[in-house]
């Protein structure tokens, strides 16, 4: 994982979201389909949003979902919050800034 790089929303605003018993679905207008997402993976596109004039690095997005699901840090989890990451790129959810 590259600390150097950051990630920030994409459109959070035209996104259709309703929660079902703490999962989120989430309709994406711009590609017609709808993801389906625990509430971490949707509190990863709500920091984001919370911040839409800056990027946020990987660390502090790992920082911040510690905090508020009150873990403790370890690589595992900073990959998989990495892998998250770029799967959201994928999907067009957020966007990746160098």
């Amino acid at each position: 994982m590259s600390s150097k790089t950051s990630w920030r929303s994409v459109n959070f605003s035209s996104l259709h979201i309703e929660e079902w018993n703490g999962e989120y679905t989430v309709f994406h207008p711009e590609s017609g389909k709808t993801h389906f997402l625990n509430q971490m993976g949707f509190q990863i596109l709500v920091d984001l949003h919370s911040r839409p004039l800056s990027a946020i690095s990987v660390d502090e997005i790992c920082q911040n979902l510690m905090n508020q699901f009150q873990l403790q840090s370890d690589t595992t989890f900073s990959d998989q919050v990495s892998k998250t990451l770029h799967r959201f790129d994928e999907l067009g959810l957020i966007e990746q800034v160098k």
